[in-house]
């Protein structure tokens, strides 16, 4: 009886901590590999995302288009520059940076951003973020 309620009392607290360690997120989940598009939209198609953001008055709505405008279509750096350029903060310039990357076909050429920062920490900042997708 006494082996019966110890491993009763093992299996309990086994589940215990199984189901505590799924509610903690890993502290560094593995890197999925990127799936770029391989053609981009056309510039008629990022002419209508600019016209759209410069509808609007804060940067916050602006990053609200460029998302919506780039979320599940391809682009080129040349075309996300132009975009990039009608943000006035360099957070908003890296949060939008950031979130185009995995849609823009000719990413070898993403570092190229990085002149469009006057900050020299969101500058790094990108850098570093290009480098941990690359690796």
């Amino acid at each position: 009886m006494k082996k019966l309620l110890y491993l009763s009392l093992l299996l309990t607290i086994a589940f215990q901590v199984k189901s505590q360690a799924a509610t903690f997120p890993e502290t560094n989940p593995p890197q999925q590999k990127i799936v770029r598009p391989t053609v981009a939209m056309t510039n008629d198609q990022a002419k209508d995302i600019l016209n759209k953001m410069r509808q609007k008055n804060s940067d916050a709505e602006k990053i609200t288009v460029l998302k919506a405008g780039v979320k599940d279509n391809g682009i080129t750096v040349a075309q996300l520059t132009t975009l990039l350029n009608q943000f006035a903060e360099d957070s908003s310039k890296l949060e939008c940076a950031e979130f185009a990357y995995p849609y823009v076909t000719d990413y070898r050429s993403f570092l190229k951003l990085i002149d469009l920062f006057n900050s020299e920490s969101k500058k790094d900042d990108l850098d570093a973020f290009v480098r941990k997708y690359k690796g």
